[in-house]
């Protein structure tokens, strides 16, 4: 074990190094350096505390094993299993790096660092500035920094999503090729590991066409592109879940709830036996998956941090829609995230209400958008309000120069 351990800490140490070597800023590789060495101590020292207490129950352990026998071929490749996919990257994984636990953590710590990177990156194009101090803000949010570091499909789907994020910005804001195929790229990645991510980073894409500054033919063009791939995706997952009717998406829904209603932190589910029930549920499931766990409802070290999160977030939520405008929701980036937020919560409503641990765990795809969200209408209107206040004093000293030369 020990051995094991010190593979680890060395391979941390050449990806560390590594990143002098990125073609980026030297204040962005000064940030990720800082951000780096955080993940290191929450990899290779808080997460043993983590891994003891939850011995011969995490996924992490028995990917690894599993992934140590080999067996890789590419026909076990199978779009949206990602346990399947997961086990197949990670025998490739075996036959190139060392057999090492901690080292297998530590790429995946990587991967989740860059996801996180790509997420700012996607900030910045859309502020049409650099500020480093969302990158830490990001990325060394307690929740993020954890589940991005942990060996699991979480830290993948993550860089999926963080592809998609940045194709969609950049793809908005100047119209090029590249970042259509980056998002294009990202949302094929996270569908891959999860076949409904799909559906959902298609579906808030419709707000663009609604873009009256789109033209005509730009938009015919979009919308057929966005329909096909939407009717195609939710087509496999019709299949995958074996879903022809109503009466199947109860029976689904139900038994999805169900199985993920075990485990310290699971909670009693509701059982659902018409559409109407179950749409009744749908906004109470949502905050679950957007805002649970609260102070004092897992009273172990993971669950009171999550739950001062949850409330932190909470309170943005509060001033963003006391201070969010019309001239913001003609923003149609804005317009969005709010979607997609929204869609991401409707479907992993009743997956999160079974188990708020899996509810904090699943919430890490979708965070670095809701925070980046809140945070940007939180500081937009501190932002404008202290502008208008520089303003008016710059007004009246203007005056006063202009009655003294009088």
């Amino acid at each position: 074990m020990m051995d094991d351990y010190l593979v680890g800490l060395f391979w941390a140490l050449v990806l560390g190094a590594s990143i002098l070597l990125w073609p980026i800023s030297f204040v962005d590789k000064r940030a990720l350096l800082n951000v780096w060495g955080v993940k290191i101590f929450t990899t290779l020292g808080v997460m043993l505390a983590y891994e003891s207490r939850y011995e011969g129950q995490l996924d992490a352990v028995r990917y690894y094993q599993e992934s140590a026998m080999g067996g890789f071929a590419w026909e076990n490749f199978e779009f949206g299993e990602g346990t399947t996919n997961i086990f197949n990257f990670l025998s490739v994984y075996n036959m190139i790096l060392p057999d090492s636990y901690h080292a297998m953590k530590v790429t995946f710590a990587m991967v989740g660092m860059i996801a996180v990177y790509i997420f700012y990156r996607a900030a910045v194009l859309f502020l049409q500035r650099d500020d480093i101090r969302v990158f830490y803000a990001l990325a060394l949010y307690p929740t993020i920094l954890f589940w991005s570091s942990i060996l699991g499909k979480d830290p993948l789907i993550l860089l999926g999503v963080s592809f998609y994020t940045y194709g969609v910005v950049g793809w908005r804001k100047f119209g090029t090729i590249q970042y259509l195929l980056w998002g294009a790229f990202g949302l094929w990645f996270s569908a891959f590991m999860r076949l409904w991510y799909g559906p959902i980073l298609l579906a808030p894409l419709i707000v663009f066409v609604i873009n009256k500054n789109n033209g005509i033919t730009k938009n015919l063009i979009f919308i057929t592109l966005i329909v096909g791939s939407f009717v195609v995706t939710l087509t496999l997952f019709a299949e995958r879940f074996s879903i022809a009717n109503t009466q199947d998406i109860l029976a689904q829904t139900n038994q999805i709830s169900k199985n993920f209603s075990a485990g310290g932190s699971a909670q009693a589910v509701n059982t659902f036996n018409s559409p109407a029930q179950l749409l009744a549920f749908m906004p109470i499931g949502m905050f679950t998956a957007l805002f649970r766990p609260l102070p004092g409802e897992i009273l172990n070290p993971f669950g009171l941090i999550a739950g001062f999160e949850n409330l932190f977030v909470l309170w943005l939520l509060v001033i963003a829609i006391k201070q969010i405008s019309i001239k913001d929701l003609q923003e149609p980036l804005i317009l969005w995230a709010i979607a997609l937020i929204i869609i991401w919560a409707a479907i992993y409503a009743f997956v999160s209400s079974g188990n708020l641990g899996t509810a904090v765990r699943y919430r890490l795809s979708m965070l670095p958008i809701l925070l980046s969200l809140l945070l940007y209408l939180y500081f937009k209107s501190s932002y404008e309000i202290k502008k208008k206040f520089q303003d008016s004093k710059l007004l009246k000293h203007k005056k006063v120069i202009l009655k003294f030369k009088t």
